[in-house]
Parts: structure tokens; sequence; C-alpha cells
């Protein structure tokens, strides 16, 4: 069963889109100028669409609304799918990233260097972001989170000040190794046996059984605790929490200063966000969940 409201995929990927027009027109040799007020312009159609869903999103009925799935991968033991939506937890984000999204192209407007390439990955970092926050599949959910590092190294190591490319790689190896601590966990889940749906949260619309209740009263093959733990490294890296803070300051630093509202902005709400969604909405029912698992 599919469901293809459509407003959450334009959302994610106009960004990108603009970004690929943007690579597309270059052998036209377009006045910067130009350039620069395409991306502003169609980060503020990104942000009336973030608007757009967060006023209509109905809180009295609550639940995951504008809902985008389609299925992509269905094995005998697993099922994973391109699926979006937004609850009341992912709505204020999406509409935070939206804003702060043009507030950074905006602030950039003065750039002078490979301005094509600068906004390029500008854009594809808002993509990455946005697809964070409303990603409803822990697989896709991944593939956003980690996307992130790509953008960043890149915007820091060739637009920053002082060691900037010392500061993005810093950024790059504790990112990938939070992301090793992620795909850990991820594969730890469907290690447990109970798990069929790499579905986050339940969406009863399309008959869809959340990972939490899949595996809550279970007896786990893998300890609750330990996989909770995978999760948290990998969330507390990007958060960060000490002592694996020690990535921030430099990336703070040497970063462009539209780049740096980004990371301050959105990127570091990303572990939160993803505290909230796995760490707590998976594990607070799962049977034995204690710290002598």
């Amino acid at each position: 069963m599919s469901e293809f409201n459509g407003i959450l995929t334009l959302t994610v990927f106009l960004p990108a889109l603009a970004g690929l027009v943007i690579l597309l027109v270059r052998p036209l040799h377009l006045e910067d100028r130009i350039i620069r007020w395409f991306a502003i312009l169609s980060t503020v159609v990104t942000l009336v669409l973030t608007l757009v869903v967060f006023l209509a999103y109905d809180r009295d009925a609550g639940g995951v609304q504008f809902i985008d799935h389609l299925s992509w991968l269905s094995a005998e033991t697993i099922k994973s799918s391109y699926l979006l939506g937004v609850d009341g937890l992912s709505a204020p984000l999406v509409l935070l990233t939206g804003l702060l999204g043009m507030a950074a192209a905006f602030a950039s407007r003065n750039i002078e260097l490979r301005v094509s390439e600068y906004f390029i990955w500008l854009l594809l970092l808002e993509t990455a972001v946005m697809g964070v926050f409303v990603s409803l599949d822990l697989l896709l959910f991944f593939v956003f989170f980690e996307f992130e590092v790509i953008p960043m190294f890149m915007l820091i190591s060739l637009w920053g000040s002082g060691r900037p490319r010392y500061s993005a790689m810093k950024f790059v190896l504790y990112t990938l190794a939070g992301g090793a601590f992620m795909f850990v966990g991820i594969f730890a889940v469907y290690l447990t046996g109970a798990v069929d749906t790499l579905t986050m949260v339940p969406v009863p619309e399309l008959g869809i059984v959340g990972i939490a209740d899949q595996i809550a009263g279970v007896d786990l093959i893998a300890p609750a605790s330990l996989i909770f733990a995978f999760f948290l490294v990998a969330f507390a890296v990007k958060l960060p929490v000490w002592p694996l803070h020690n990535w921030l300051p430099d990336a703070h630093t040497d970063a462009p200063t539209a780049v740096s509202v980004m990371l301050a902005g959105v990127l570091l709400k990303m572990a939160g966000y993803g505290m909230i969604r796995i760490n707590i909405g998976f594990f607070q029912e799962t049977k034995g969940f204690t710290v002598h698992d």
C-alpha cells in the first residue's frame, strides 16, 4: 500500500534540484549575481513550503501527516521504504530548517570565490538536513544523516578560514565514527529478529507498525541497552556531548558564517532529534531494558 502527498518530497529535494540547475547552467557562464539570487529564491520557495506544512499540520489529529510512501526494499526478512512524514516533533524543525536555509543563502550573497559550487553545496546541505527531519524509515534517516557530511566538508574546506582543511577533516572523522556506531545500531536492530520493517513510528493509515511496537515485550537477541548505547554514542558525537565535542570549536570557528549558522541552528539539532526519535522512542517499552542487560 502506497500513499504520496508530494509536498514533503518537493520540500526536501527542491534545494537539491536548484543546485542541479546551477550545475547544468555553468557552461553558460552566467553572472554570479544571477546564481546568487536564483539560489536565494529557491530557499525562499522552500521556506514557503515548510511554512505551509507547519501551518497545515492538524495538531488536534496529531500523528504522522503529509505522508509520502513508496516501497523500494522488500526482502523476506526486512522491509525498508521511501517514507516521509511529519508529526508534532518534526514539523517545527522542518520550519526551522527552511528559515535558516534561507538565512544562510541570503548571508552568502557576498561570496566571490567559486560562487556556483558554493551554492550547490549549500543547497545540498539543506536537502540533507531536511531529509533527516522528515524521514520515517530508519535506513533512509541514516542516508540523509550521513550525506550531510559531504557538503559540510566541502563548504568548510574550500570557503572556510583559519585552518579550514584541518577543521573539515576533523569534522568528517568524528562524524564518520559516529555514523559507524549508528550503522551498527541499525544492524543490531535487524539482528533482534523481531523487526520486519524499519519504520521508526507507526503509520496506521498504511497499516505499518513502528519499530518500538515490534520490539516491545520481546526477548531481543542483542541486549536492548547495548543497541541503545550504539545510537546514543552516534548522536552524542553530533550533538556534541563531552568528551566527543572536540570537533565543534574548530568547525564553528573556521566555517563560513552562513555554514556556521546552519551548523548551530539545525545540524546539532539533528542529534537531539535522533535521541528523542530513536533512543527514547524505540526503547522506553522494551523488555529488559536496564543498565544490567
